[in-house]
């Protein structure tokens, strides 16, 4: 049998309820992160008129729907 104090075992209590709290957070906060890669996958802004479109095709240098100028495929980048 294993004897721990009061003050102990309420140390133990909190720390295994923080960690698993931290876990569910990390957890949370990775399916986040791949669902926002995954909805901007595709997502380009046309350097020229500053639109915001996707763009499914292979293309290197797609043609913004806008102004009609070629695009590089850089990330859309969010705050």
């Amino acid at each position: 049998m294993i004897r721990l104090s009061l003050p102990t075992l309420v140390f133990v209590y909190a720390a295994v309820f923080l960690a698993g709290i931290f876990v569910i957070w990390m957890s949370y906060e990775l399916v986040r992160k791949a669902r926002t890669r995954r909805a901007l996958r595709g997502r380009l802004k046309c350097a020229v008129c500053g639109m915001e479109f996707s763009d499914a095709s292979k293309a290197e240098l797609p043609r913004c729907p806008g102004c009609g100028g070629l695009t590089e495929r850089d990330k859309v980048r969010t705050f």
